[in-house]
């Protein structure tokens, strides 16, 4: 008696690659402009000034903060979609899927810490002091920063695996692996972050926000586009592949007597 192999569901595939766009724009949206983190306060801002930034977008942060503590759990999913998209070039032992999936997943980690401290600012801003206040927020970027290498390894997994897949044409283009190595080397300078208030090293300065965070962005959402192809392309592939059933003849009449 043969059995055959369980069936692919590319159903789910499909909506875990969907999550990808679902985390980049909420948090765009929730974090960047209800929160109003495009620009964050800078590194240099009083403790006061701090203190009744949190007073006066109380509401504001308290809804971003707390949509992207949810929103943030879309990156793993996502890590997921593709780490099964390169299990299909890599094959089933590679440890390079298991990198990015385990990349994903522990970026969420610093996402939600951080997130969670902004939002308890918010939360308690009338009990809070404004040196307090300026703690915690720097205490949030030094986390949500600083975590970067593992997101960096989820993003060289990545790149590695596709650069080497032989399809004539690559489930994902060679130039979104390439820009993952640019958004890694992009993130090396935010180790700079606890050693400058002001300049292009800060957290809010041009090299480790107006470049770290727009490269990655850029990552995830191109990401995303080739993945969801990606699932729609092995489908495809997948189904013919599969041998195709011809009718006997006769076999009609023999099954009939």
């Amino acid at each position: 008696m043969s059995t055959s192999p369980n069936p692919i569901d590319y159903g789910t595939w499909k909506m875990l690659a969907w999550t990808g766009p679902v985390f980049f724009i909420g948090f765009f949206v929730m974090w960047g402009l209800m929160a109003d983190n495009f620009p964050p306060m800078a590194a240099s801002t009083s403790a006061q000034d701090m203190w009744q930034h949190y007073k006066d977008l109380q509401t504001e942060i308290m809804i971003g903060m707390s949509v992207c503590m949810v929103l943030g759990s879309c990156y793993m999913t996502f890590g997921a979609a593709v780490s099964r998209v390169m299990r299909r070039i890599e094959g089933q032992d590679g440890m390079l899927a298991n990198v990015e999936m385990m990349g994903a997943t522990i970026t969420y980690c610093p996402i939600v810490v951080a997130c969670g401290i902004w939002l308890t600012c918010a939360m308690q801003i009338d009990r809070l002091s404004p040196d307090a206040v300026q703690t915690m927020y720097y205490l949030a970027w030094m986390i949500i920063d600083l975590a970067y290498m593992v997101t960096s390894w989820q993003i060289i997994a990545a790149a590695i695996v596709f650069l080497r897949d032989k399809r004539e044409k690559k489930l994902v283009p060679a130039w979104v692996s390439w820009w993952g190595f640019v958004t890694v080397a992009s993130f090396f300078p935010v180790s700079l972050i606890p050693f400058f208030k002001t300049g292009p090293f800060a957290f809010h300065g041009l090299f480790n926000f107006w470049i770290a965070f727009p490269t990655w962005y850029v990552w995830i959402v191109s990401m995303s586009i080739f993945i969801i192809k990606a699932v729609n392309r092995i489908e495809i592939e997948d189904g013919a592949a599969q041998p195709k059933e011809h009718p006997v003849r006769g076999a009609a009449a023999i099954a009939s007597r």
